[in-house]
């Protein structure tokens, strides 16, 4: 039995990283939503809630970014994204199994 090779091995971890990170902040938005009366009580690095996620592409000359994309927004995004990395590490995995010629 051979190995996977290491981009495949990279990319479901990082598919899983993502999917682990997307989960920890819907929890987090679900928990204020749930409540009323409250917004997610989210905060950026200086300790400043917000009032939205950012989106956004790398800073630098092709830089795009926009700021308090509304938390109802969010949820079906992160849902999605999370969908979508789930799907990533099936067939990620079937790679593996090929990779290593089992079933």
């Amino acid at each position: 039995m051979t190995a996977i090779s290491k981009d495949t091995a990279m990319d479901i971890a990082l598919a899983y990283r993502e999917v682990e990170t997307a989960e920890a902040l819907l929890a987090d938005i679900l928990k204020g939503m749930n409540d009323r009366d409250k917004q997610p009580d989210i905060r950026d690095a200086f300790g400043r809630r917000q009032n939205g996620l950012q989106l956004g592409v790398p800073s630098g000359s092709n830089g795009h970014r926009i700021f308090d994309v509304p938390w109802s927004i969010c949820k079906p995004i992160l849902e999605t994204h999370i969908a979508h990395h789930r799907a990533r590490i099936e067939l990620l995995t079937a790679k593996a199994r090929e990779e290593m010629g089992t079933p």
